[in-house]
């Protein structure tokens, strides 16, 4: 059995993923990436196996495959997830289920492998790579907001149960990163023409965003920090600026907040409803 730690990263192919597998890698960890497409990448210090997280037999390999080489898990980093840019209306029920089964069933297939393991073993870290959207639903990504707030509730309650058996539940919720993940996202099948002068907006707002958003290895130093707390707290966000804007929706009335979504995404406040000179 090795000594060092063995932490398994889901979906380390590029961004976020990839920058913790090659931190953690330099940290000595025994790092295990997945991809669905493993030949395509040839890792230097760590290894990469193949995962879907849609897929029971797939996850079932993939774990078994770090459990008969190395005889333990110490950490689950759940990264793998992908991006719905439809305004809410838009999303198919097609769309909407293909997004929650990544995004949110593919981490309780990973922990359903993984927390036996832990519990056997009486130690463990899970960390899910959650969003600050998981807090704060902006378009137009409202079902995707929906998944990660999904992982928000279910990673709170696992905490409360699978303390007892020295396992740490923890969630990471970056901003706005550099990575691909805006790149790859998923436009909407059926896109609902009311709703283009809004996603020409948005759209337009995406090399600034590109320019203010923090690197992915902002992330990674995050979730090493985690890695390296005995008993680490339920959320941590990657930045000041990330911190802020997770704190801002506790602290600011609600109409201020909203006033500021709209604001910082050019949103038109709600109309009034025409008055009746009649008698109610």
């Amino acid at each position: 059995m090795s000594e060092r730690r063995t932490v398994l990263v889901t979906g380390a192919s590029k961004g976020i993923g990839r920058e913790t597998a090659e931190l953690l890698a330099g940290d000595n960890w025994e790092v295990f990436g997945t991809s669905r497409t493993p030949d395509d990448y040839a890792p230097d210090g760590w290894e990469m196996l193949g995962l879907d997280v849609t897929d029971d037999a797939s996850v079932s390999e993939c774990v078994s495959a770090v459990t008969e080489r190395i005889g333990r898990i110490d950490a689950l980093v759940n990264n793998a997830g992908y991006g719905l840019n439809a305004f809410t209306e838009e999303a198919t029920v097609e769309e909407v289920c293909a997004q929650f089964e990544t995004n949110y069933v593919g981490v309780h297939r990973m922990c359903r492998a993984v927390l036996p393991i832990m519990r056997r073993q009486g130690s463990g870290h899970i960390v899910n790579i959650s969003s600050l959207s998981g807090l704060i639903g902006t378009p137009p990504s409202g079902h995707y907001a929906a998944s990660k707030h999904a992982l928000e509730g279910y990673s709170q309650t696992m905490r409360f149960e699978v303390a007892q058996f020295g396992v740490r539940v923890v969630l990471v919720e970056p901003g706005f990163t550099q990575s691909e993940f805006r790149a790859n996202a998923v436009d909407p099948a059926e896109p609902i023409e009311a709703y283009d002068e809004l996603r020409e907006r948005i759209g337009g707002m995406s090399e600034h965003v590109e320019q203010r958003a923090a690197p992915a290895s902002a992330v990674a130093t995050t979730v090493r920090r985690v890695l390296n707390t005995p008993h680490p707290r339920l959320r941590y966000t990657c930045t000041r600026m990330d911190w802020l804007a997770a704190h801002m929706r506790c602290w600011l009335p609600q109409g201020v907040m909203h006033w500021m979504v709209r604001k910082v995404f050019g949103l038109q406040a709600a109309k009034r409803p025409a008055h009746s000179d009649a008698h109610e």
